[in-house]
């Protein structure tokens, strides 16, 4: 559940029978675990604009559901996607950020 929908839900019987306080707490720290989500997106692009900027293959890019493009250029990095090319037949994948768990020669 998002932080706005929770802030639109408030009433009072659920600040009576849960507390202040607790509901303060659960709120912030949903805040925070919202945040982290988007800096990790951000930090992942930040982190890949090098391999774009030099246009060096990177040697692999293993992804969440175990595969791994091998010997690939990054293209386009957008909000949310990366682009990347493979460098010997030119097909390209888009990638979501959040689906990139390491890339680089291991």
């Amino acid at each position: 559940m998002e932080f706005e929908q929770l802030l639109d839900g408030w009433n009072e019987e659920l600040l009576e029978s849960e507390g202040v306080l607790e509901i303060i707490l659960i709120l912030l720290l949903l805040r925070l675990l919202e945040e982290s989500g988007e800096e990790n997106v951000s930090d992942i692009k930040e982190l890949l604009r090098p391999w774009l900027e030099l246009g060096i293959p990177v040697p692999r890019v293993h992804l969440v559901n175990g595969d791994v493009l091998q010997n690939v250029v990054v293209v386009q990095l957008f909000d949310t996607v990366a682009v990347f090319k493979n460098a010997t037949n030119q097909l390209r994948v888009s990638v979501p950020y959040v689906n990139i768990v390491s890339w680089g020669a291991f």
